[in-house]
């Protein structure tokens, strides 16, 4: 299973008439609405109901590995099964589907156009026109260049006639991710496999990547994982990435470089790249493309970072003035939603069996059970006011708490107390308040 839009509006509605509940004025509800509809429902609004599918567009040169590439990051021989079709008879836009994922992608191949460029002449009009072409009609997401070590070392016009095309074209390429493909090319005969056995073999990838950020002359370079530098470089800061989409940023067009395996499983450093990817298209985009692979990374990450906007939502609630009442009314329906959706981004139904699940779990644990009648309570229409009032911190902690122990009971099938969570909540919401 995956996260279901119709029911995603099923349960949206469900926390409305939990607030509806809540015994306070008509402007104090109004104004819990608009912090969880405004500060979180409407991210995941774009996240969910406007999701979209994600647009690729491949390029590189003959024998690079451009459908082995696809095949990797869907996880399936999408050719083989008969997934990927054309749009039309003339056009390279391919749709591939996952309906099972809940999910599509949508992948341009420009076969052919960068062919055309010659190693050692200009750029033929005919290849700006068509390149020009694709860009505004399908206006991709984002650019995968794939080429092999041999490519990189023999291709400075590829990357001259990037350069080019970023000026001639209206607006320039969009962000290109490079995929330095078939590594394994420098591994002899009895050599350890992955690179990570093998120094010399990491030593060779390493040179290849400070190679080819000499060739598109970018100063600034840092592993996408630091624990592993071999797996590839970012031309920016994690920061950057965090904080703005590569889209917005002018001077941000080549996002990084990363070493591939894609003969035969098992691949090698797709789920890198995969991260990557899933980091710099937009929000609308990313539901599609993380679903589509089941990949538990990439949906640990849209998890986590669902579960700090509830935390600074529940922060903000318990800040408000409810005198006469308990947070906790108020708290319950916000933290029951975000254990849902980190359940549905972990393959359960996006429903309120899978958030009992846990809940259920987490009231044998504690012995009182009062966690499982806020289930029961929420889903009858009738949420439960025990408890007392709280401040932001509290509140914000034991949400984020509750999201991460709802993270790893989900995704690694392990049940760890929210309370083990509460410092590093609380770490979190005084870095919001």
């Amino acid at each position: 299973m995956a996260v279901d839009p119709e029911k995603y509006e099923s349960i949206r509605e469900r926390l409305k008439i939990a607030i509806d509940y809540a015994p306070v004025d008509d402007s104090k509800k109004e104004s819990v609405e608009q912090i969880l509809f405004e500060h979180l429902i409407g991210d995941l609004d774009t996240l969910i109901q406007d999701s979209r599918p994600p647009r690729l567009y491949i390029f590189g040169r003959s024998g690079a590995g451009k459908s082995s590439l696809i095949n990797a990051l869907a996880k399936k021989e999408v050719a083989d099964v008969g997934a990927v079709k054309p749009e039309t008879v003339d056009s390279d836009k391919y749709h591939i589907s996952f309906p099972e994922r809940h999910s599509n992608w949508d992948v341009v191949d420009s076969r052919g156009l960068f062919e055309s460029i010659p190693a050692d002449d200009e750029i033929p009009g005919g290849t700006i026109e068509a390149i020009t072409e694709d860009i505004e009609q399908y206006d991709p997401d984002i650019a995968v260049h794939v080429m092999t070590p041999d490519q990189v070392r023999a291709g400075k016009q590829d990357f001259e006639a990037i350069t080019e095309l970023q000026k001639k074209i209206p607006g320039g390429l969009p962000p290109i991710i490079y995929c330095l493909n078939k590594i394994d090319s420098h591994l002899s005969p009895g050599d350890e496999w992955p690179p990570e056995n093998n120094e010399a073999l990491t030593s060779t990838i390493t040179e290849n990547l400070d190679f080819f950020a000499g060739l598109v002359e970018e100063e600034t370079r840092e592993p996408f994982n630091r624990s592993a530098p071999v797996r590839g470089y970012t031309f920016y800061s994690q920061s950057d990435i965090e904080d703005k989409n590569p889209r917005q940023v002018e001077d941000l067009r080549n996002i990084g470089v990363f070493p591939t395996y894609l003969k035969e499983e098992p691949y090698w450093n797709v789920e890198t790249m995969s991260n990557l990817i899933g980091d710099c298209i937009p929000e609308e985009a990313v539901l599609q493309f993380a679903q589509a692979q089941r990949r538990d990374s990439l949906m640990k990450k849209l998890a986590r970072k669902q579960t700090k906007k509830a935390a600074g939502v529940g922060a903000s609630i318990a800040g408000m003035d409810m005198t006469g009442i308990s947070d906790i009314l108020l708290l319950t329906p916000l933290q029951i939603y975000l254990v849902m959706l980190i359940g549905s981004f972990s393959c359960r139904e996006f429903g309120k069996d899978t958030a009992k699940e846990y809940f259920t779990e987490l009231g044998a644990v504690s012995g009182a059970g009062f966690a499982l009648r806020k289930v029961g309570g929420f889903f009858s229409g009738k949420v439960p006011g025990a408890g007392q009032a709280v401040n932001a911190t509290i509140a914000g902690a034991g949400t984020y708490a509750i999201g991460r122990s709802a993270e790893a009971y989900y995704f690694d099938e392990e049940f760890i107390a929210p309370e083990e969570f509460i410092t590093d909540g609380k770490d979190i919401i005084k870095g919001m308040i």
